[in-house]
């Protein structure tokens, strides 16, 4: 792998990560029956999990 292929390579593995720690923050938050807390139009609002797409519904 040539050192112009590296970040992109990185960057990919990085982004598999992030999809899978939210995948499981969606999981734990089902399973605890708790709500998701995000900002949404610069209000912090609680958010149902089964609101939010999955990270595989994003890339699509």
């Amino acid at each position: 792998m040539n050192t112009s292929e590296q970040p992109t390579a990185m960057s990919q593995r990085i982004q598999e990560g992030l999809d899978a720690a939210y995948e499981n923050m969606l999981a734990f938050k089902r399973y605890k029956k708790t709500p998701v807390v995000i900002v949404r139009e610069g209000k912090v609002v609680e958010v149902s999990p089964d609101e939010l797409p999955s990270s595989r519904s994003k890339a699509a």
